[in-house]
């Protein structure tokens, strides 16, 4: 499951098959390719620099022009920040955040470079059960706002409180799809 994500967000290439994307085939070379097009992927470990702060972190990936001010880019995560209910401080060295709020900072900077597909790989493996609430509020806002969120998980509860839809895999292959609201006993024979 986490092999496909990757492939879908450009980091894997893929050895056979069709990928669509508003119903046009897509092949991404890299990553960059893919987040051009509107894919964001948040890995389970947020790919992100301890050494720098929350707001330089955040600016990583921004096109080279037009370029945004520092000013610019700590006004646009202060608005997301409040906008989504979290707190984060732009000036903290990330090293001191937790894991749910490096989430957070990686969601509102894959929004801010337009990732209109989001791609959540395990995210509340190891976030406290107040960050995973605050997560998945912000993800419900993202489908509202007509966003896709793809939801790789093996946590059953998540799926039951997050998705509308659940396809399942097993070995690498689909074993079948369900819209909510999800039978368990379903789910797990599936698995």
């Amino acid at each position: 499951k986490s092999t496909l994500m990757k492939i879908l967000a450009g980091a894997v290439p893929k050895s056979s098959g069709t990928i669509l994307l508003d119903g046009r085939p897509v092949e991404f070379a890299h990553p960059a390719e893919a987040s051009r097009a509107g894919i964001g992927m948040l890995y389970q470990e947020p790919l992100d620099f301890p050494p720098l702060t929350v707001l330089e972190n955040f600016m990583i990936g921004r096109p080279r022009r037009p370029k945004r001010s520092v000013k610019a880019c700590a006004d646009m995560l202060e608005a997301m920040c409040r906008d989504f209910g979290f707190y984060l401080d732009p000036e903290a060295p990330l090293e001191t955040l937790t894991l749910g709020e490096r989430q957070q900072l990686e969601l509102l900077r894959l929004l801010s470079l337009g990732s209109r597909l989001l791609i959540l790989d395990e995210p509340t493996t190891g976030i406290s059960a107040a960050q995973k609430d605050l997560l998945f509020r912000a993800l419900r806002r993202i489908a509202a706002q007509g966003k896709t969120v793809l939801l790789v998980s093996h946590k059953l509860e998540d799926v039951e409180s997050l998705c509308e839809r659940v396809t399942i895999l097993r070995q690498g292959s689909v074993t079948g799809s369900l819209d909510a609201p999800f039978d368990p006993q379903q789910i797990l024979s599936l698995m």
